[in-house]
Parts: structure tokens; C-alpha cells; sequence
């Protein structure tokens, strides 16, 4: 079954889904806080196992750090959070908010990993290049692998779309969306009806994408509403950032304007 999904930028209007155990700070990284990052601000690490349980292969749960947030993919769902890190070995998580999507046979696992979160107290990037998180006891609850950098060239599946209203919602069933970041700095996809295609800028973590031009054919009324719903979200977005295949595109506000699936594997 299709499930609407609301995801949410930073922690602004997010759903509280995981109140984080004892010892886990629920404050925002304060500016101190977040210049002592260190080897942690601005990485990428894919879930290895959560104690001593491997993940399930093709899981793609994660966790991606900024200055000031992390976040990532708990195996269905987005999820967000502040952290605080003295930069040299102490980790503590804020409140996870995360999006309500409902995947069959995955609910458990991704709850066990955000309330793993909530017990980290110390973080260790090893000699292998993998992290680990453990906590105040010393024992390690989430371990990871570094993740392959980012790339936005290349061909996506669109699944979520911004509608417009304060809301993101899948692509319609029977509809197929997709689009292709060229490395001339061209864009080109489909939008259910139309062909569109135009020119896009990528700035580090920054993207314009636009003005872009599609084909005149008429369609239904629902499947028409969604390509216009398309192509304003495209060009209303200005940043980019990919994990586990997953394109999330965003605007100023951090309100996610459209989602996609790598059609290659990134």
C-alpha cells in the first residue's frame, strides 16, 4: 500500500519518534560544540551492525553527519537529529525526529537503530576507516562503514514529490517519473507525460536546476497535476545530498522538494 510521507529539514516541525535514553542530551549543538566536529562533520557511514547483530544486506540504514545535525536513513524512514562531540571521542545524540512511512517487515529493525542512537555516549573511526559508536559502558551499539562519496550525475527514479501544499507525496500509481544529471551540466527526464530538459548547477552541497522546458501532450487531470507538481519542486530546489542511492532534494527552508532512486547505484 502507498503511504503518504511528510519528511522534514533539520528539526523544524519534526515528529518526535525516539525519545533518546538517559545521558543523551537533548540540546542543540552549540557553536563550540559544533567547531570541535572534527572527523565527523561532513561524513558519510553506512550501517554494519547494530551490538553484535549484522545488518541484513541491502538494508541501507546510515547516518550522515554536518556542523551541527545528523541524520540519515534508518532502513524506511528519514530520520534527523542535533549531536555534540567534543571532537576527540565523546558522541551524544538530541531527540530523533523522523518521517511516518510505513515499510512491511522493517518497523522493528528501525526502531532498534534509533534507540541504539540514544545510548551512544563515545564515538572511534578505526584503522579500516569504519565507525564506531558505543556507550557509556564502553560497549559498541552501532558500527559502520565509511560510504562511497556522493555523486548528483546520473540517472534517478523520482518516488516523492512535493505537492505543493506542506506536503510530499509519492508518485502516482501507474505514473513513472525520472530525470538525468549529465556531466555537461544538462538535465533531461520524464515528468509521467512529458519530456522536460534544461541546465543545472552544483555548488559543493548547493544545486540550481533550471528554467526547464518540457513537450505540450495532454494526459489526465492526476497525472497532469503531478508533472506540474514535478517540475516546479525541481527548479524550487537548492541543495542536493545522496545517501544510500537515495537523491533528496531540498529548498531553502529545508523542506524536501522531491525525492529519487539511483537507476545505477551511487
Amino acid at each position: 500500500m502507498r503511504v503518504r510521507s511528510m519528511m522534514f529539514g533539520g528539526l523544524v516541525a519534526g515528529l518526535l519518534v525516539a525519545s533518546m535514553a538517559s545521558g543523551v542530551g537533548a540540546q542543540s549543538a552549540s557553536p563550540e560544540a559544533s567547531g570541535m566536529a572534527g572527523g565527523l562533520a561532513n561524513t558519510a557511514w553506512l550501517l554494519s551492525a547494530i551490538g553484535d547483530a549484522p545488518v541484513a544486506s541491502g538494508t541501507n540504514a546510515d547516518l550522515v553527519f554536518t556542523d551541527t545535525e545528523a541524520g540519515g536513513s534508518a532502513g524506511c524512514n528519514r530520520f534527523f537529529a542535533t549531536y555534540s562531540t567534543d571532537g576527540a571521542s565523546t558522541l551524544t545524540f538530541g531527540p530523533v525526529a523522523s518521517s511516518m512511512m510505513f515499510c512491511e517487515g522493517k518497523m522493528e529493525f528501525e526502531q532498534s537503530y534509533l534507540a541504539a542512537l540514544g545510548t551512544v555516549a563515545t564515538y572511534a573511526i578505526g584503522t579500516d576507516g569504519g565507525l564506531t559508536l558505543s556507550d557509556a559502558a564502553g560497549k559498541a551499539v552501532l558500527t559502520y562503514g565509511p560510504q562511497v562519496p556522493a555523486t548528483l550525475e546520473g540517472p534517478w527514479n523520482i518516488t516523492n514529490v512535493n505537492n505543493g501544499n506542506n506536503g510530499v507525496e509519492p508518485v502516482p500509481d501507474g505514473v513513472g517519473a525520472s530525470i538525468s544529471f549529465h556531466p555537461d551540466g544538462t538535465v533531461e527526464g520524464f515528468g509521467g507525460c512529458n519530456g522536460f530538459s534544461g541546465g543545472y548547477g552544483v555548488n559543493g552541497n548547493n544545486v540550481t536546476i533550471g528554467p526547464l522546458m518540457s513537450t505540450l501532450m495532454a494526459c489526465d487531470d492526476a497525472t497532469n497535476t503531478f508533472e506540474q507538481q514535478l517540475l516546479v519542486a525541481l527548479q524550487n530546489a537548492t541543495t542536493w545530498s545522496v545517501t544510500s542511492g537515495t537523491l533528496d532534494l531540498r529548498d531553502d527552508s529545508g523542506a524536501q522538494q522531491v525525492e529519487a532512486t539511483s537507476a545505477i547505484g551511487h
